[in-house]
């Protein structure tokens, strides 16, 4: 089963940046038996403002964010707050697959989602998650939600990067864990 760990941050290095790739080794330590691991970070492609492009004149990196979602069973995806909603890259990278399909959908029709927010500071990813949880159902994702208190980025993880071990359980108990131990939906 092959699955997308995704940054919804516009931050490299960002708290959530880390996290997506800490899960990203986490799964693969704990059930690489069972999955593949993608990993994308949106921050890397160059997505102009959709909702300026006229026609067909599609970027070049569009090609590169579709490609990450075949074949995935599901995605883990790390998010920001930016003031109660969700990353402008994110709802950008959306709105190009959105607009690249002749049906205007997206491969989060029908694919669990796991969502985990966290921040450095105050509520963090709380505020923005019930938004981001919105679009997801929105777009036909079915939703496993999970906010982490990191509290400062580098209390969460180790030297090497990796999240602490209370961070670890929690993830693989919660929305990490569920997402893993999911059956893959079938190919359309």
């Amino acid at each position: 089963m092959r699955l997308l760990f995704l940054s919804g941050s516009s931050r490299i290095g960002s708290v959530n940046w880390r996290l997506a790739s800490a899960a990203a080794d986490l799964a693969l330590q704990s059930f690489a038996d069972r999955i593949d691991v993608v990993g994308l970070d949106l921050s890397e492609l160059d997505l102009p403002n959709c909702e300026k492009a006229t026609g067909h004149d599609w970027p070049n990196d569009l090609a590169r964010l579709k490609e990450a979602f075949d074949g995935v069973a599901g995605v883990f995806m790390s998010a920001d707050e930016y003031t109660g909603s969700y990353s402008a890259i994110l709802k950008n990278a959306i709105g190009w697959m959105r607009r690249s399909d002749p049906e205007m959908r997206t491969p989060f029709a029908g694919m669990q989602v796991a969502l985990c927010g966290s921040a450095t500071r105050g509520v963090g990813g709380l505020r923005g998650l019930p938004a981001l949880r919105q679009l997801l159902r929105e777009l036909g994702a079915l939703v496993i939600p999970q906010h982490l208190e990191l509290g400062t980025s580098e209390s969460a993880f180790d030297g090497e990067g990796r999240l602490l071990p209370k961070l670890q359980r929690q993830l693989l108990d919660g929305c990490l864990g569920k997402l893993c131990a999911l059956t893959p939906r079938p190919l359309v």
